[in-house]
């Protein structure tokens, strides 16, 4: 009767004692306290049973990470000074999961829900920073400003190859430049100029329009009052004699005589 109540007993704790790898996390175990270095971590799945003294098993997530890096300030080479406000995905290379927890236990990793934050603050924000700062010195203020999308490139290609270094797939890549206050202003007067200029020119256009027509009005209204009037005058005599009731008699073809006038 004893031991029927010491089984299930050891049962229950076996259980508790027990550790399994979480879907869409990457199990990493180490032994032997990681003495030995890389060779004391291997990725594993499923349950892990009891652990012993000196193996503890870790959990990288495998799934897609957001970063929001803070405000970086870069310098074109010509000194002129931007703002970066870059925003990021990224995950974790699966199969790399032991090099991960290898290269970075000493940031804080015992905790899958904040392991990835821990790697940001440590590793993946100082690339960040360091590709805007020393790609920007490859553009000109003026460059950069009016090719900002192959900036915006070059930086990504760059922490494409920066993070697979760190075992890391970089996903997306936002930069949200911006240039400083006093260049925004010059940037927006010019765009104001040339919109005022496109309206002037497009209010002159309309003027010339106007012109060219109130000149072909004007034609027409000459060309009518010095030739177009007496033929009218002639139509409306011709009329006026065919419609009378009197006798009409042509003599010259210029001046008929009308009989039985009233």
């Amino acid at each position: 009767m004893k031991n029927k109540l010491i089984y299930p007993f050891l049962f229950i704790v076996v259980l508790a004692g027990c550790t399994r790898v979480q879907p869409n996390y990457e199990g990493v175990l180490m032994k032997n306290y990681g003495r030995e270095g890389r060779g004391d971590f291997t990725v594993v799945t499923g349950s892990q049973g009891l652990l012993g003294p000196g193996t503890e098993l870790y959990q990288v997530p495998m799934f897609e990470q957001k970063a929001d890096p803070a405000e970086v300030v870069i310098t074109a080479k010509d000194a002129g000074v931007f703002t970066v406000d870059p925003s990021l995905t990224y995950q974790a290379i699966r199969t790399k999961g032991a090099d991960i927890i290898f290269n970075y236990k000493h940031v804080g990793i015992d905790d899958e829900n904040t392991i990835m934050d821990n790697i940001e603050g440590a590793v993946l924000n100082a690339l960040v920073v360091n590709a805007y700062r020393e790609e920007a010195r490859n553009f000109s203020t003026d460059s950069l400003m009016n090719n900002l999308n192959h900036f915006e490139q070059s930086v990504e290609i760059r922490l494409k190859k920066d993070f697979e270094g760190k075992f890391f797939t970089l996903t997306s890549l936002t930069s949200g430049l911006k240039p400083p206050t006093s260049m925004a202003e010059a940037i927006e007067r010019r765009n104001n100029a040339k919109q005022q200029a496109e309206q002037v020119k497009n209010e002159l256009e309309v003027a010339r329009m106007n012109l060219e027509k109130a000149k072909i009005e004007a034609e027409a209204n000459r060309v009518k009052a010095s030739g177009l009037e007496p033929r009218v005058l002639q139509e409306q005599w011709i009329e006026a004699i065919r419609n009378t009731q009197n006798k009409v008699i042509i003599t010259d073809g210029r001046t008929p005589i009308i009989l039985g006038q009233q």
